[in-house]
């Protein structure tokens, strides 16, 4: 199975204070937003489906 890098811009303070979050659970960022992209392809489910209206299939 292949592999596909993701690149996002955010701001520093944000990237800071997440990083200090994920550390604190043993994760790095990379790690943490491995882990969510992983569980909505797994389940189908994405934690925003109810926030922007009915969920798209």
């Amino acid at each position: 199975m292949g592999e596909k890098l993701i690149q996002l811009r955010v701001e520093d303070d944000v990237k800071a204070k997440a990083d200090d979050i994920f550390a604190n659970q043993g994760l790095t960022t990379q790690g943490a937003i491995k882990v969510f992209l992983t569980q909505v392809a797994n389940t189908g489910e994405s934690p925003f489906d109810h926030l922007f209206g009915n969920k798209q299939n």
